[in-house]
């Protein structure tokens, strides 16, 4: 009996612990480094031939980077800045904050109504405070490197539209069956706070009360605790964003996403973008790809031939993590499919006279909610279209596996952005002596048959 309690007491152990320090795998592999690294990219930024911007978005079930944070200061881009910044060699440590944009246009104007949106009967938005609460926004950041080359980074942050079921239909109720789970109510009822520098818009807010949360009444027993800190963070807090975003609440998703983009940069002809994303934010951006979908959803009248020519100018997407090839089981129709979604990406680069766009997917074994992204040359090997983009998929290692049985799921699935083989492969270590960086192009206006 003393035997077993060590032994479920060691399991409890590596399954809640947090881990904090990523230990990656060997550095990638040449080729994929010549084909999928940002080495060309800050070149041609530190010879002044283009201003680059990186779009970061982050995934399901985000929590604040520290205990010492508000509860819902979760600063999602902090950790890859940190990282992203060591290795390029900035002059401070994560970059300077520039400045917040709230999506707020179409249904997110400061005027409009909550969507009728229902939840068992029940309104998720019901008041107005609630769904301009729900706006989702995009903070600003500058990264001065050393050599005086300034790179912009977007953190586009849409967890503000999942707060409301999540916390109240979730969180709350959930206490009732596997207890409370203090941390995430904590998040959910923050103080309400609103936004100084924007109309109607809130730093923090409220989603549920103390006197809302439901209790536990007998008969109920006492769940094991491994299986509720699991089910609390993995499914509860983490796998209800991926529910929402595949159902009517994916339209207000990608409508706020495209916003954000377009509220972050004016599209120039000397620019380059990159997109960084996590799990869920991976298959978020490829629905924004689709431009078919509600293409009245942004008011302003030229909307979409900007957001085409962001894209047309996106060279790389970075994905962590990501569901696409189980959400994507949610999205059968032969019109709104992963390749559907690619080809509009790829035909606007093709149009621009630019290098095919490329995909490096980065998955750990370990992790719970990853999954590679298929290949698309497999899925159309006839469509010219479909091999405009580049799909590279890269093994990870997020954590240490404890005796080879186990890694912690919180460190398989959010240490991405401090594996430090993760961030090399990225930005490779360049020869002094080589004078062509490895991911260095052609000029492609003046040559349209180059690859």
């Amino acid at each position: 009996m003393q035997r077993r309690n060590q032994v479920a007491a060691l399991l409890a152990l590596v399954l809640t612990c947090d881990l904090t320090t990523a230990w990656g795998q060997s550095a990638a592999a040449p080729q994929a480094q010549t084909t999928s690294s940002l080495a060309g990219s800050l070149h041609r930024a530190d010879n002044g031939e283009i201003q680059l911007h990186i779009f970061y978005v982050h995934g399901m079930g985000i929590d604040a980077p520290n205990p010492k944070t508000a509860p819902q200061e979760f600063q999602v881009s902090q950790q890859f800045r940190t990282s992203f910044c060591k290795r390029i060699g900035c002059t401070t440590k994560m970059g300077e904050f520039q400045g917040r944009n709230y999506a707020n246009e179409a249904e997110f104007g400061h005027n409009t109504a909550p969507p009728p949106l229902l939840y068992l009967g029940q309104e998720i938005w019901s008041t107005s405070d609630d769904w301009h609460a729900a706006a989702p926004f995009v903070d600003h950041y500058k990264l001065v490197r050393k050599n005086g080359t300034t790179i912009y980074l977007h953190e586009i942050n849409w967890w503000p539209l999942v707060f409301s079921a999540k916390c109240r239909q979730i969180v709350a109720m959930e206490a009732a069956l596997v207890d409370r789970d203090e941390k995430h109510i904590a998040t959910c009822s923050a103080t309400t706070s609103k936004d100084s520098t924007q109309e109607d818009r809130f730093k923090s807010y409220a989603w549920i009360t103390n006197e809302e949360i439901q209790r536990r009444v007998p008969p109920w027993p006492q769940p094991a605790l491994i299986n509720r800190r699991l089910k609390r963070d993995i499914l509860d807090w983490g796998f209800a964003d991926a529910l929402l975003a595949v159902g009517p609440m994916r339209k207000y998703l990608v409508e706020g996403i495209r916003e954000l983009v377009l509220a972050s940069v004016t599209p120039a002809g000397a620019q380059e973008f990159v997109v960084v994303s996590h799990s869920l934010g991976s298959y978020l951006l490829f629905s924004a790809l689709d431009l078919q979908s509600d293409p009245q959803a942004v008011t302003q009248p030229d909307w979409q031939s900007r957001f085409e020519r962001v894209l047309s100018q996106t060279s790389y997407a970075y994905f962590m993590a990501n569901q696409v090839r189980l959400l994507e089981l949610a999205s059968l129709d032969a019109t709104k499919n992963l390749r559907v979604h690619l080809d509009n990406w790829g035909n606007l680069r093709s149009q621009a006279q630019k290098a095919p766009p490329q995909i490096l997917a980065w998955s750990d074994p370990d992790d719970l909610l990853t999954w590679q992204v298929p290949e698309l040359a497999q899925l159309a090997a006839q469509d010219w279209s479909a091999k405009h983009v580049q799909i590279i998929n890269r093994p990870a290692k997020n954590a240490w596996r404890w005796f080879g049985l186990i890694e912690s799921p919180a460190a398989a699935h959010t240490n991405y952005d401090i594996n430090k083989s993760v961030v090399r492969a990225m930005v490779p270590k360049q020869n002094r002596r080589d004078r062509h960086p490895p991911n260095s192009r052609v000029d492609l206006s003046t040559s349209p048959s180059a690859p």
